[in-house]
């Protein structure tokens, strides 16, 4: 799993970019090949002025062609990171649970489909 930083007017020292990293990946390393890249954007919206303004953009590209965003905001880079990298667990494990299961939707669709068509059939016999 590739995990990129970027922020934006926001200094991130070497212990804040240590700290994030290995956040996401304790939460996400679950997922182990599931993951092919992370994204986690950082920007503050007030500046110095202080407030709920820090916010966290992540983006999480699935190896088999998906794409998970979350999107929160906090006190502090910590907390909004929190907030995404939960938010997005959840929505992976629902992708991934929704993956798992559409083949047995599409079988299942598949066999009322075909035996619809044999009920159709049995209902007007051909006399021979």
């Amino acid at each position: 799993m590739k995990i990129e930083l970027r922020s934006q007017h926001i200094q991130l020292n070497q212990d804040m970019t240590d700290r994030i990293i290995s956040r996401v990946r304790f939460v996400l390393s679950r997922f182990g090949g599931e993951i092919s890249r992370v994204q986690v954007r950082f920007a503050d919206a007030n500046g110095p002025k202080g407030g709920l303004d820090n916010h966290c953009l992540l983006s999480v590209k699935l190896s088999s062609s998906g794409k998970i965003v979350a999107n929160g905001t906090g006190v502090d880079l910590l907390s909004a990171l929190h907030y995404c990298v939960e938010r997005a667990e959840r929505a992976i494990i629902r992708e991934l649970e929704r993956r798992r299961d559409t083949p047995i939707r599409m079988n299942r669709r598949r066999q009322k489909r075909k035996n619809e068509h044999i009920d159709e059939q049995s209902e007007y016999p051909v006399d021979n």
